[in-house]
């Protein structure tokens, strides 16, 4: 990697957030289900390959449970692909984060064993925790940011500047058996 491609800290920090100044300023807008079938031979300045490589480590970051579906299947790799798409400064964090797990897994992460994906992320979080940063942070932003995972943990969305959702009155009962304790505390 030539050192003009190097990301300090300082230039990490700079990219995030700006990012999330320029999506929080209502410039653009992502929909939340960025789910739209696109050609994938080449989007954002990632081939198929990279890809693949970014779905299955997101897929270690959220797995699929009984209940609750994967990254990958809400579609958090379209996501990602329309956050490059909008924002290119940010793809060399993931041309380095993918570099990073390909040399790692010998370019071998998606047929790789569960526990050896999890010993190469393992080792970049350890390594180069700002790279892990960015797969776990846009991972988990694409995931919660997803409809149908609204729906299944129930949340309902509400747009900045609305009242939100009504909360119940407080039951004061809850604390009768507090409030009739002893202090315990020392009084000075």
């Amino acid at each position: 990697m030539k050192n003009q491609d190097q990301w300090s800290r300082r230039r990490f920090s700079k990219a995030i957030v700006s990012a999330q100044i320029f999506m929080a300023s209502g410039a653009f807008s992502i929909p939340i289900s960025c789910d739209k079938a696109k050609n994938l031979e080449m989007i954002a300045g990632l081939d198929v390959s990279d890809q693949e490589t970014l779905k299955y480590a997101m897929d270690e970051i959220i797995p699929a449970s009984e209940s609750m579906p994967s990254a990958s299947e809400v579609k958090g790799i379209h996501y990602i692909l329309n956050i490059l798409e909008e924002l290119p400064e940010l793809k060399p964090l993931f041309v380095a984060l993918i570099h990073e797990i390909d040399l790692l897994s010998h370019h071998n992460f998606p047929s790789s064993a569960k526990e050896d994906r999890v010993r190469v992320l393992t080792s970049i979080e350890e390594n180069k925790p700002e790279l892990f940063g960015v797969l776990k942070d846009f991972t988990y932003e694409s995931y919660y940011t997803n409809e149908k995972v609204y729906n299944l943990i129930g949340y309902e969305p509400y747009p900045t500047g609305s009242s939100g959702p009504k909360m119940d009155a407080f039951d004061e009962n809850l604390l009768k058996k507090v409030k009739g304790m002893p202090p315990r505390y020392t009084n000075i």
